[in-house]
């Protein structure tokens, strides 16, 4: 997956009797039993080559990744939404069926209410892509996901933010015409304007959601000069 170094490939078949959540109702337990076939812990960055980081806000020291084979990839969503907010380490999920592919993200960070809980302050479900069949969308993303290419490797916090935006950009490339560019830039080695420039693109992405939705003419205006000035601001990025 993403070109990871073999130094953190586990293979690790999960019981999946083990990997049913107790704490869920039975109907979400049956419901879960019926639509998982198969899954594996197929890498775990741990070590401290990419730092870990705990500083109150995240306590990372690893990123886990998971194969999960189901029965139908229509239950992504479901299986994405329970098993993020259950693993408590930062994870990828690899999500698919005999046709389809999916694969899940969350940046997840230490709830201030109680330590030992995290929370998820966003997360990604990306494009579905067919399996066994050339997909120029399915490879440009597994292009800027490759590990080798990454730019920013402080700790395992920004490592994983670098996999999640740019998962997004990728997927929302043509809500920007200058999404690649943001894509091939340096400004990822800069933890700081990373995040400055993604919270942009975030900000940018939902104003066009909520234009999408609008009803009244008013409300389309307003929200029209909301895209006008995040897109400028992008536009202003040096990069």
């Amino acid at each position: 997956m993403f070109n990871i170094p073999d130094a953190y490939k586990l293979d690790y078949q999960v019981n999946l009797k083990d990997f049913i959540p107790k704490v869920l109702k039975s109907k979400d337990k049956n419901r879960i039993k019926k639509a998982i076939k198969n899954v594996k812990l197929e890498y775990q960055i741990i070590g401290e080559e990419i730092p870990s980081l705990n500083d109150g806000i995240y306590h990372c020291e690893a990123i886990q990744f998971y194969d999960m084979e189901v029965e139908n990839i229509k239950e992504a969503n479901y299986l994405a939404n329970i098993y993020q907010d259950i693993i408590k380490p930062l994870c990828i999920i690899h999500i698919y069926d005999a046709k389809d592919e999916i694969y899940s993200f969350a940046i997840k960070r230490l709830s201030q209410v109680n330590h030992n809980e995290i929370v998820i302050e966003q997360s990604l479900l990306t494009d579905k892509y067919m399996i066994g069949i050339p997909d120029s969308a399915r490879q440009r993303l597994l292009n800027y996901l490759n590990y080798n290419l990454l730019k920013n490797k402080t700790d395992k916090v920004q490592l994983y933010k670098e996999w999640y935006y740019k998962a997004y950009m990728v997927i929302n490339e043509k809500e920007y015409s200058h999404t690649q560019r943001l894509l091939e830039s340096d400004f990822w080695y800069d933890s700081s304007k990373t995040s400055r420039i993604c919270q942009k693109y975030l900000q940018l992405i939902a104003d066009r959601n909520r234009l999408n939705k609008a009803v009244t003419n008013m409300e389309r205006m307003k929200i029209n000069k909301e895209i006008k000035i995040q897109i400028q601001e992008l536009d202003n990025e040096e990069i």
